[in-house]
């Protein structure tokens, strides 16, 4: 059984956390206004790729986003801590690249997901 992309929502957890990333998070907001104005809609999965591409270009909020993101894949509702796990860590594709997206961060979380991943 497939099922028709018109028919899927984005589950309201996705968008809300994306929300609320780019209000506590000046440096997203052009990059949330360009997912938008792409997708015509918010696509947490895809909009995470963004993120990852900030952090690792190391944009000026980079250490205080890596730090919320470690502390929501601690204590986030499921599909928070998957959406973090798969379209954010699994998006860090090298162990130079880990260490370049948390470098000063504390990020113990994140880091831990990552090996878990490449076991």
């Amino acid at each position: 059984m497939t099922q028709d992309s018109e028919d899927y929502k984005t589950p309201p957890e996705g968008v809300a956390f994306v929300e609320d990333l780019v209000e506590r998070f000046d440096d997203l907001r052009t990059i949330f206004q360009e997912h938008v104005a792409d997708n015509d809609e918010i696509l947490p999965h895809l909009f995470m790729g963004d993120v990852t591409r900030y952090v690792l270009s190391g944009g000026s909020q980079r250490q205080e986003l890596v730090r919320h993101l470690n502390d929501a894949l601690r204590t986030g509702e499921e599909y928070i801590e998957n959406l973090i796990a798969v379209s954010f860590v699994e998006n860090l594709e090298s162990e130079e690249e880990l260490e370049r997206a948390l470098r000063d961060a504390q990020a113990d979380a994140l880091r831990e997901e990552w090996r878990r991943q490449r076991l």
